[in-house]
């Protein structure tokens, strides 16, 4: 393989194409730059080198502002009383460079397109062999990118562009080409990864063309990655491209035609040359058996990722579109029988601790007829022609595990694709580009049907963001709060709140990653608090000795016996993760307090334990009478209000007892309050975990009736 005359090549380019280095001009505010750039995950060097290469290509005008409109602009997004920890997303220090210099936006142009078709890995190794192999021949040994360094700005670039639709235009592409070339090798997503060999020749083979378009053209032999490699040369740079097929040729352009492509070539080796006018080459590659082998990204924007999944399993386009009404049907009774509370799916039970499913947190049938709308975007005349009034077959109303069965008749494929439209709709703040992966449809052996709560819709959309299960240690998963891929958050509702009843919407996209102080993280996870001793142990679970105020048939008054002080954050770093701690405090008020010692009281906690403890509990929801603190009531039977966070004993009240501690108003009491229950309450002590918390919004004698109703033949813990 003549290496040497591709480096050659590239040498020549460089002197017809000189590209400035920031290096050689004194800017300033580089140092600030460079902080900024290494803190965002990229790197400074590793960005120089590439603009070195890519930055020589002109943008096709027209695409060029198109694709800076898409990706101008930037977003933050404040989740918490931590003021230096945001969601940040659009624009980064990248980007925002790239706006100002032509090359560095060249660069960011086309590292987006083969960030948007191929897996990182693969193609940080593949880009790393082309500069390796481009520099044979060279008087001194060129090092080429590092690794990680590479990765990172990869990732960043994709994360900083993730505003750009892509999609658009690869599809287009492919809606032309492959009506002709079929069914290619390893499906629609692999036809998109251009074999090593060729990003190696294409490194400079279209800086050539470019500038020497009367001297030089390209043929390419290739079974896959011809829609990368048209909507990059034609669209991104302005070049023309003929793809040729067994049966037929497509011309992107306008003649003279600069670069051939033979795409009926199944089954043969790739391979690339770049030829001048009398058909001599510059140098002409195949591939090798230590070319790296790289893998498709199998994401799709979420607009129209339901008609795409269908049709990938099944290519008959008239029986896509049965089986979305089918799907959207189905989601339709689904979500107003969840609703209506005619079954709770996802509740789970364990003896004494069951998960509690909250009815709030179930999609409504128009939040499901909006995510449908868009899941199958092209099919949205038959969204709009169900009947809203439609029911399934009566049967189907006899158990949640027979429902999937009756339907689709056992395709699980399609089970699983009505779990994806359920678990979206329960999420919000999702755009159109929202990159979910398609291949977490896989076909598995049939299994009951459970409507997905918020604890499970949070895992299932994880694994659509990130395309696999997260590869992080077990524990570090199960703390996780923010999850972020391809430049989008998935946030638990925890992190927006200061009072329990505060926790609005379970599930929130936000556009960006993590970030703290510029540098970026891909999770928030909660902090691992220091182990304790025993006697530090007991000494926590006996403060705010239980007292009881009032009891049945008595005159109460909503109040709280403690006050909030702040709120005390920490933070942490590791490789991929924030971790963060807050302290809960509040204080006993003087007056009339059955605590003589004044000693407050703390929590530490993190935002997921917060989450969970909010799926554990029963919200009361707000009542149409007004709440204010201090209004007064007159306690029925079996209600009684204490002071104290200590469990009481469960031999000193009758069964069915409602115990409500008056902790109204006091943010961080009530949160300990709620903490102190699901972990003490549920022991020996009292074998219940019906715990419900008032809403700002819920006047006190309401709150009182709503606990009541929700006895069920055992005990309730009423957080007011």
């Amino acid at each position: 393989m003549p290496m040497g005359s591709q480096f050659s090549l590239s040498l020549e380019l460089t002197k017809l194409v000189p590209f400035g280095s920031l290096f050689n001009a004194a800017g300033h505010g580089l140092v600030r730059l460079v902080r900024d750039i290494q803190a965002s995950g990229s790197d400074f060097i590793t960005e120089e080198d590439l603009a070195q290469v890519f930055g020589r290509n002109r943008i096709e005008p027209l695409f060029a502002s198109t694709f800076r409109t898409a990706v101008k602009h930037s977003v933050i997004h404040q989740l918490t009383g931590i003021a230096e920890l945001v969601i940040e997303g659009g624009a980064g220090p990248t980007v925002k460079r790239s706006l100002n210099e032509p090359g560095y936006f060249a660069m960011v142009v086309q590292l987006s397109l083969l960030t948007y078709t191929h897996e990182l890995i693969g193609l940080t190794k593949a880009l790393i062999k082309g500069f390796e192999r481009r520099a044979h021949g060279a008087s001194e040994y060129v090092a080429p990118p590092r690794y990680d360094a590479l990765k990172g700005t990869l990732r960043a670039i994709r994360e900083q562009t993730c505003g750009f639709m892509w999609e658009l235009f690869i599809s287009a592409v492919e809606r032309k080409l492959f009506t002709t070339v079929g069914s290619t090798d390893g499906g629609l997503y692999h036809a998109r990864v251009i074999p090593q060999v060729i990003i190696q020749a294409l490194l400079d083979s279209f800086t050539a063309i470019q500038h020497m378009p009367e001297h030089t053209y390209l043929r390419i032999r290739t079974s896959t990655g011809m829609s990368t490699i048209v909507v990059w040369a034609h669209r991104v740079l302005g070049l023309s491209v003929r793809v040729d097929t067994k049966d037929q040729e497509y011309t992107f352009g306008q003649q003279p035609v600069s670069i051939y492509i033979d795409a009926n070539s199944r089954g043969r080796t790739p391979e690339v040359a770049l030829l001048n006018e009398t058909n001599d080459s510059f140098f002409q590659l195949s591939t090798v058996p230590e070319d790296t082998s790289l893998m498709p990204i199998s994401h799709h924007p979420i607009r129209d990722y339901g008609t795409i999944s269908l049709r990938l399993m099944d290519d008959s386009p008239h029986r896509a579109r049965s089986l979305v009404e089918s799907i959207v049907t189905s989601c339709i009774v689904i979500a107003r029988d969840c609703n209506e509370a005619r079954y709770l799916g996802g509740r789970e039970s364990e003896g004494r601790n069951h998960s509690t499913t909250r009815r709030s947190s179930f999609p409504t049938v128009q939040q499901v007829l909006s995510v449908s709308r868009l899941l199958f975007w092209s099919d949205v005349d038959v969204i709009d022609a169900i009947n809203l009034d439609s029911e399934l077959p009566c049967q189907a109303r006899k158990s949640e595990s027979e429902l999937p069965r009756l339907v689709f008749g056992g395709f699980q494929e399609l089970l699983r694709l009505t779990h994806v439209v359920l678990v979206i709709s329960m999420a919000r703040g999702f755009e159109e580009d929202l990159m979910l992966h398609i291949d977490s449809l896989e076909k598995t052996q049939y299994m009951p049907f459970n409507v997905p709560d918020a604890r499970s819709a949070f895992i299932s959309l994880v694994s659509l963001l990130q395309g696999r299960t997260p590869q992080r240690e077990e524990n570090a998963t199960s703390r996780t709060s923010v999850v972020s891929a391809w430049g989008w958050s998935l946030c638990l509702g925890s992190l927006a709140c200061q009072d329990p009843s505060d926790i609005g919407e379970d599930l929130v996209f936000f556009r960006g990653v993590p970030t703290r102080g510029g540098e970026k993280r891909r999770y928030i996870i909660d902090g691992v608090q220091p182990r304790r001793g025993l006697a530090a142990r007991q000494r926590e679970i006996t403060l705010g000795d239980f007292a009881l105020v009032s009891g049945p048939g008595e005159k109460c008054m909503l109040s709280s016996w403690a006050y909030s002080k702040k709120t005390r954050h920490f933070v942490g770093v590791t490789d991929d993760a924030f971790e963060v701690l807050q302290v809960l405090s509040c204080e006993p008020v003087a007056e009339g307090n059955h605590n003589q010692n004044h000693q407050p009281y703390s929590l530490t906690i993190g935002f997921r334990t917060m989450q969970e403890a909010s799926w554990n509990v029963i919200h009361i929801p707000a009542c149409e009478h007004s709440s204010t603190i201090g209004q007064s009531t007159i306690l029925p039977d079996c209600v009684w209000t204490f002071h104290g966070f200590e469990s009481p004993s469960n031999a000193s009240f009758a069964a069915e007892t409602v115990l409500a501690g008056l902790v109204a108003g006091a943010s961080s009491a009530r949160w300990i309050l709620i903490d102190t229950m699901l972990r003490n309450w549920n022991s020996y002590l009292w074998p219940s975990r019906t715990i419900c918390v008032r809403s700002r919004d819920c006047c006190f004698e309401c709150s009182l009736q709503f606990a009541k109703s929700n006895r069920q033949g055992s005990s309730v813990g009423l957080v007011l």
